[in-house]
């Protein structure tokens, strides 16, 4: 069918099995490949950056838009899969750095994690899955209705209207509840911190 045969070579034109091929395409600023990278990886990104960003709604969005600009303008050719996501997520730690010597209204929330930013906790992948590890432990302790929110919103970047709608509450009401269950992620992701270095 033509609808098949048009979208079939845009679905496999890139592949993880290929990330040298599909970095080049990206150094050389090629359309295609950004997008296929977003479409594959941006909530995974952006679930690190949250992270990061210890639940701060905003400081996770500025990290993940630094992010998309630094591979666009930085992305080298890598060897595999696991190189591409450590320059990724080497490249949100910068991000956030760079954010905290702005400081400003991140400050706070950036000093709480500032010993996880440094260059030594970062400099292998360890530090990276504890850290992602421990959101996960957060995760796993909110409800089914909180983790959905959180998911949508921050993660899949839904909007609030669309996640109000889902839950039958208004959007303020939303708003309300993201915001405690990003003060409660942020305790229960330092405690997992702490426990996993003890």
């Amino acid at each position: 069918m033509k609808t098949s045969e048009t979208t079939a070579p845009h679905a496999e034109a890139w592949t993880f099995a290929d990330v040298p091929r599909l970095t080049a395409a990206l150094k050389r600023g090629d359309e295609k490949a950004f997008e296929w990278l977003h479409h594959a990886w941006a909530l995974r990104i952006n679930r690190y950056c949250f992270a990061l960003a210890a639940g701060d709604e905003t400081l996770a969005h500025e990290i993940s838009q630094s992010v998309w600009l630094r591979i666009v303008r930085h992305v080298r050719v890598l060897p595999d899969e696991a190189a591409l996501w450590s320059w990724i997520a080497c490249s949100a730690r910068h991000a956030a750095s760079d954010l905290r010597r702005k400081g400003g209204r991140y400050l706070r929330a950036l000093v709480r994690f500032a010993t996880w930013w440094s260059s030594d906790a970062f400099a292998d992948t360890s530090a990276t899955d504890s850290l992602m590890n421990a959101l996960e432990v957060a995760m796993g302790k909110l409800s089914a209705i909180e983790r959905d929110m959180v998911e949508a919103r921050y993660f899949s970047r839904e909007p609030l209207e669309v996640v109000a709608t889902r839950h039958g509450i208004t959007t303020r009401a939303v708003e309300g509840r993201l915001a405690r269950i990003r003060d409660r992620l942020r305790l229960l992701i330092a405690e997992e911190l702490q426990h996993s270095n003890s």
